[in-house]
């Protein structure tokens, strides 16, 4: 009796099988090599995608945010924000900050600042100085490049008081709302 087929042992069967977790974990670790990267992308490419800008020191700094807070308080400013109707060639509008003392009077000779910037787009920030008014109210050219919901962060200061503000507001064209609210 003779066979013609070779014998096959231990030897041969565990060939594919030794080869196949290296295969397993370079596969592994290919994919999530390439979902890493994936993220990465979709995060550093996406404009909606923001973070704010030295949030780490910020964190740091929290006692003085906090002691910020109470300064406001005890200062009693209060901040009225207006965007005129009338829109400038390239979208630019005027932006209107009544600022009133604790009594109600209008807080004159401050330095008034204002970052503002869409929700939708956290990274196109718009910063400006508002100037004093003949009215007693401090006033901006301000560009707004989208509608939707916009936050203002006002800061003023006078001598040595410093008044922070945060707002949030919807910015629509002059006779335009929110779609849902028609």
């Amino acid at each position: 009796m003779s066979n013609d087929t070779p014998p096959t042992g231990p030897a041969e069967s565990a060939r594919p099988r030794v080869l196949l977790w290296p295969l397993l974990v370079i596969g592994l670790l290919a994919g999530h090599a390439l979902a890493i990267t994936f993220v990465l992308l979709i995060a550093t490419r996406d404009q909606s995608f923001s973070t704010e800008p030295d949030y780490y020191q910020k964190a740091l700094n929290w006692d003085e945010t906090a002691a910020q807070r109470a300064t406001n308080e005890k200062l009693g400013w209060q901040v009225e924000l207006t965007l005129d109707d009338k829109i400038g060639p390239i979208g630019e509008r005027v932006l209107r900050c009544a600022l009133r003392d604790a009594t109600g009077a209008a807080v004159a000779d401050a330095q008034v600042s204002v970052t503002a910037f869409p929700h939708a787009r956290g990274q196109q920030r718009v910063s400006t100085e508002l100037h004093e008014t003949p009215d007693g109210r401090y006033a901006s050219s301000v560009r707004f490049h989208r509608k939707g919901l916009w936050e203002f962060r006002l800061t003023a200061r006078r001598g040595d008081d410093t008044f922070t503000y945060t707002e949030q507001r919807d910015v629509y064209p002059p006779g335009e709302s929110r779609p849902w609210r028609r």
